[in-house]
């Protein structure tokens, strides 16, 4: 019986935006400071319906072989049971507002 491939599903932080890939290797003995995915996992589909986002990411990342992200940048990494569809979301920066208070007695 064949052993079943772990996959990897990789967030990590590039240009204000949120990617998640899906890869089948990622290490962090490469380089230092930097964490290795190789392997990247798009869908092949032959059907009408094309997911931009994913056909994006396939463009951007066609002659790649290994990716190099500084770990910093890294968000989370999870084994998953399966692949699902690439993502690119805005990063939200958390701004918080606070009101100017003063103490005293009021005009």
């Amino acid at each position: 019986m064949k052993p079943k491939s772990t996959i990897y599903r990789i967030n990590y932080i590039n240009h204000n935006q949120v990617y998640e890939l899906y890869a089948k290797k990622i290490s962090t003995n490469s380089l230092l400071g930097f964490m290795s995915i190789a392997d990247i996992m798009f869908d092949l589909k032959d059907g009408v319906v094309i997911d931009p986002i994913e056909e994006q990411l396939k463009a951007e990342f066609s002659d790649v072989e290994i990716l190099h992200i500084p770990l910093n940048h890294v968000l989370k990494v999870e084994e998953v049971k399966q692949k699902k569809s690439c993502k690119i979301k805005q990063l939200h920066s958390n701004k918080m507002t606070t009101t100017n208070s003063q103490s005293g007695s009021t005009p």
